[in-house]
This record gives structure tokens, sequence and C-alpha cells, in this order.
């Protein structure tokens, strides 16, 4: 048995974009402390990507009749990964991560339970229904409220809720467009001609929901991080737009854009270490995402 099999069920390429957003919501959760703690962001990171590990698992497991016919190259309709492997993984992966994320308290606790209901109720509905990217939204906007409360309770919660809202608009939105991958639509025919205006609005969006926080002073770095997201959405739209029969590819680029967007919330958030880190983040998903598939 070789290990790549489970890299490509758990999609461990997009696992940097989750440590980014974990660090969103560790400086939301430190706002208002004398001095920034790192104690518990080991733990509440494995745990949250253990989730996300466990999310993917489940998603294949899901999927596995529609990827015997769109997909026969995953793990477990090519037969390199058996259904009951994948439900095991994917149950210890949920179970150990709920564990690490407990450890960090008792609301964090709550918050990981809600975000494991979401991440089941995702992959129950999704090939029903369209309406489901909006909770696949609301997975990743559960990430930056989990970490949040794993690092300490907001006491003014309209930043919190500002951020996770842009991103939660983010993911959504890109995952609609997710939902047209294995459909492969001809030239003309694609209904899905409109986010790459939408997606460049989104720290825009985000910016009035912190200055109404009475966060917005501007800053070079603040624009500059702006700019850089601005521009990658608008390289990737202008790319789904030209390549007819490969829409993978775009979508790949916008789950790494996850990590642009946690860039610049961090430096909205004041945290300029914390924002290139997140900038490393976006580097290293694309990298990953040349030997593991992101999609």
């Amino acid at each position: 048995m070789t290990l790549r099999p489970w890299l490509e069920l758990a999609r461990l390429s997009n696992a940097p974009t989750i440590v980014s957003n974990v660090l969103v919501g560790w400086a939301i959760g430190m706002r208002g402390a004398d001095e920034a703690s790192w104690g518990g962001a080991m733990p509440m990171t494995v745990g949250v990507l253990l989730l996300y590990v466990g999310g993917m698992a489940l998603n294949d497991i899901m999927d596995q009749q529609t990827d015997r016919k769109e997909r026969p190259q995953r793990p477990i309709p090519s037969g390199r990964i058996s259904p009951t492997e994948a439900e095991v993984f994917a149950a210890a992966c949920f179970l150990a991560g709920l564990a690490l994320i407990a450890s960090q308290g008792w609301i964090a606790a709550r918050s990981g339970v809600a975000l494991v209901a979401a991440i089941i109720l995702y992959n129950a509905t999704h090939l029903r229904t369209a309406l489901s990217v909006a909770i696949m939204g609301l997975c990743r906007a559960l990430v930056y409220i989990t970490s949040a409360c794993a690092f300490g309770v907001p006491e003014d919660w309209t930043p919190l809720a500002s951020l996770a809202a842009a991103l939660a608009a983010y993911v959504s939105v890109f995952s609609l467009m997710a939902r047209t991958e294995a459909a492969r639509p001809t030239a003309g025919s694609d209904p899905y001609h409109w986010p790459f205006r939408v997606l460049p609005c989104l720290p825009v969006a985000a910016l009035g929901g912190l200055r109404a926080a009475g966060l917005w002073e501007p800053s070079l770095l603040t624009f500059l991080a702006a700019a850089a997201f601005v521009l990658w959405m608008l390289c990737t739209g202008l790319i789904w737009q030209s390549r007819e029969f490969r829409p993978a590819h775009p979508v790949a680029m916008w789950i790494a854009g996850i990590s642009l967007l946690d860039m610049y919330h961090l430096t909205r958030l004041d945290q300029p270490v914390a924002a290139l880190i997140a900038a490393g983040c976006f580097v290293l998903t694309l990298l990953a995402q040349r030997s593991v598939p992101g999609t």
C-alpha cells in the first residue's frame, strides 16, 4: 500500500489553506490580549486539519458511484482504497480532530461539533442541490469561529462575523463553479460567467464590516494584500473563461486563493507576521497541487 492514494483522498495539497484559516481565528481570538500567545496553536491546527481530511474522505465515500462514471481515477473507484477503509479513516479523523479541539475548551468543542455537523450535511446534500455550496461556505466560516473561540472568545463579534461572512461568500461562489468541473461545458454554454466580477469585491465587503467595528486604519500592507487578492481573482476568472474544457485548473487556483483572502484579513487585524505565513500557505498550496490534485 502506498501513501499517494491517501494523499489524494484527503486532498492534502489544500491543507495549507486550513492553516491560514486557523491563523485568522487566532488573530481574532487574541484581540484585546496584552500579549499574543501561540499556546494551543498546534493542537488546534492539527484538530481542524483532521476535520478537513475526514470531510474530504467522506466526500469521496458519498460520491463513489458518481466518481465511477465521471472520475474513475479517484482512489475509491480505482480500487486503490476500499470504501470500508475510507469510512474507518474518516471516522478516525473526525474523532481525533474533535478531541484535539475539545482540549482547547468547551466553547471551542461546541463550535467544533457544529463544524463536523456542517461537513456531514454538505456531503449528504451536495449531489442533490446547488444550494449546498452555502453549507460549504459555512464550513470554512466555522473554521474561523472555532479557532477564535479556542484562543479567546471575542468580546465584539462584529469583526469575526464580517471576516467569516466574506470567507463564506468566497468559498460558496467558487464551490458553485466547481460543480461544473465534471460537466466540462462547451464554449457559450457555461452559465457561470459572472463570479470573476464578484470575487474581487470581497475585500471591499470585508473592509466595510471592519470599518463598522472601528478597525479601519488604512495601511500600505493592507492595500498590497487587497491588490494581490483582486489580481489573483481577475487572473483566475479570465482563465476560467478561456479554458473551455479544463475547469478544474482555475477551481484549484481559487482554493489556493483562500490563503490570499486570509492574508488580507490578517493585515486588517494588524498581524503582519501571520499575514506573511498566510502568503506562504498560498504558495505552498499551489506547489502541492502540482503533485496532488486539489479538486
